[in-house]
Formats: C-alpha cells, sequence, structure tokens
C-alpha cells in the first residue's frame, strides 16, 4: 500500500509558492521532497491502516468465494465422471446429463459473480485510496501556501519529482534551501500521541573531520 501512495504523488507539481524556514532569506527559491512530507505526515499511515482493513476485508470474502467456486467445480467435474456409466438407463443418463448442464450454469454465474466483484471493488478501493490522496495532499498544499506567503520565497521545486527519462528533476541545491523537515514538523504539531513521526536523522558529514 506505501508503495502505491507513493506512486501517486511522485510527479507532485515542480512548483510551489511555498516556505517554512526561518533559515532561508526571504525571495528565495526553496525545494521541498514532497514524497517525504506525504509518507512522514501522521495521517497518512493511519489513513493507510483503514485502507489495508478495506482490502484485507476484500480479500477475505473474496477468499470465501473462490472456495465456493472450487467445491462447485469439485461438484460439476463429479457429476461429469458420474453421467455416462454404462449401468445406468437412458432415462437415468439423461438426468444426469440435465444435472450436469444446471450445475455448469450456476458455474458459471458464480465465475461471473467472482469477476464482477473483483472489479466493483478494485474500483471502490482505488477510489478510496484516490479521496485519501487528495485529502491529505490538500492539507499539505495549505501548510504550504500558508508558509511560502509568511516568508515570501519566491518559488518552491518539489525534488521528489523525476523527469520523463526518470533522472531527477532537481540535479542539485543547497541542504540550507530544503524546508521539508519544516513543513513536516507544522503538519504534525498536533499530531496525537503515539502517531508522531520519528525525528529526522542529523545530516551526515560527508567531509569528514579534520
Amino acid at each position: 500500500m506505501k508503495n502505491i501512495i507513493a506512486a501517486y504523488i511522485t510527479m507532485a507539481a515542480l512548483g510551489l509558492a511555498v516556505s517554512a524556514s526561518a533559515q532561508v532569506p526571504a525571495g528565495k527559491i526553496v525545494t521541498i521532497d514532497l514524497n517525504k512530507v506525504f509518507n512522514d505526515y501522521y495521517k497518512t499511515p493511519i489513513a493507510s491502516a483503514k485502507l489495508k482493513e478495506t482490502a484485507d476485508s476484500f480479500n477475505k470474502e473474496h477468499d470465501d468465494m473462490m472456495a465456493n467456486y472450487k467445491k462447485q467445480i469439485d461438484d460439476l467435474n463429479k457429476l461429469r465422471d458420474d453421467q455416462d456409466k454404462p449401468e445406468y438407463t437412458a432415462e437415468v443418463r439423461e438426468q444426469k446429463r440435465k444435472a450436469v448442464a444446471d450445475k455448469l450454469t450456476e458455474t458459471q454465474k458464480m465465475q461471473r459473480d467472482i469477476d464482477e466483484y473483483r472489479a466493483s471493488h478494485r474500483k471502490i478501493l482505488e477510489e478510496q485510496t484516490q479521496r485519501m490522496r487528495q485529502t491529505i495532499l490538500k492539507e499539505i498544499q495549505d501548510i504550504i501556501d500558508k508558509e511560502a506567503r509568511d516568508a515570501g520565497y519566491q518559488l518552491v521545486i518539489d525534488k521528489s519529482g523525476n523527469t520523463l527519462n526518470g533522472v531527477p528533476v532537481l540535479v542539485f541545491s543547497q541542504d540550507s534551501m530544503e524546508i521539508t523537515d519544516d513543513i513536516v514538523k507544522i503538519l504534525n504539531k498536533n499530531a496525537p500521541k503515539g502517531t508522531e513521526a520519528p525525528a529526522p536523522k542529523p545530516a551526515e558529514n560527508k567531509g569528514g573531520t579534520k
């Protein structure tokens, strides 16, 4: 589920007029990792858990339907094996063949019902996922917009996006230009106890110590 949600926001808008960090000078272009913001927002795992519950419920009902369908197939095969035994009279064989035809009709209907169930419940789950994604992204966008206006930044670029060639849209930016952690902190300031995202790890000193 997490991969599905991440895939939905990979191509998020590249330019967002935003702000969030006092340490970034006003009027500057700043960057944000919307994928990280989405995943670290405390509401995302809560919504994902609800979606998983729905998916698990669908899967269980589907498994029950498939078990009944398998039993129906087994019954149909037994009737077919039994219908033309030589010891049966012509009248009995005709009755057996009618039973096979009736069982086949039931089995085909059950198969159609399963196919329709799969299609309809896949659509339901996709629609629920889409609504969840849109709701959370709207909340994130609102916070970004407010912080941008307050700080007067010119442009915010989503560094999590890729081009059609699969390469990062943003090739390089200074760490001081990024506001990802600031936005996450604002989004999670009222998170219920136990739902807070883990604190970001301190940046590594790639230059080493001297």
